[in-house]
């Protein structure tokens, strides 16, 4: 055998070892690889935690409008993108306001547009429906509690 078929044959076979031993079935990661914790699976209820916000409202709902390069105020609501454009980021719209101020949900522009304060613009989603009381509730929990990823 030549040089070279010796190395694509140990190239193929270290390929073939590789996709022999897999990397397990994906059961209980999240779509990142990480891995889920209780309440974050999209089918089971919301919880108070970024995860389970992110399926049930931020992806199902907000990335109707707020997704890809067009998204208004550049808010993109996509999975890759959402936590750090919320957390900690200041508002475009009201200045003096953090999208989400960890540990403050009142004074979060999120939640103020979420809840349809006039200083803030338009009630999200726009033109709604909108979000029923214990949705808003609990991602108010989820910033209160810190807003951790």
């Amino acid at each position: 055998m030549t040089r070279t078929g010796w190395l694509w044959s140990a190239l193929g076979a270290t390929v073939l070892a590789l996709v022999a031993c897999g990397g397990g079935s994906g059961e209980g990661l999240d779509a990142n690889g990480r891995p889920l914790s209780e309440g974050d699976d999209p089918g089971g209820p919301m919880t108070a935690s970024f995860r389970s916000i992110q399926s049930h409202v931020f992806t199902p709902i907000c990335t109707a409008c707020h997704a890809g390069a067009a998204a208004p105020r550049g808010l993109r609501l996509d999975a890759a993108n959402s936590y750090a454009l919320l957390v900690g980021a200041g508002s475009i719209e009201v200045g003096s306001l953090k999208r989400v101020a960890p540990g403050d949900a009142a004074n979060s522009y999120l939640v103020q547009k979420l809840e349809g304060h006039q200083a803030v613009g338009a009630r999200m989603p726009l033109g709604g429906p909108y979000l029923d009381a214990q949705t808003i509730a609990l991602i108010r929990q989820w910033i209160d509690n810190g807003a951790r990823p």
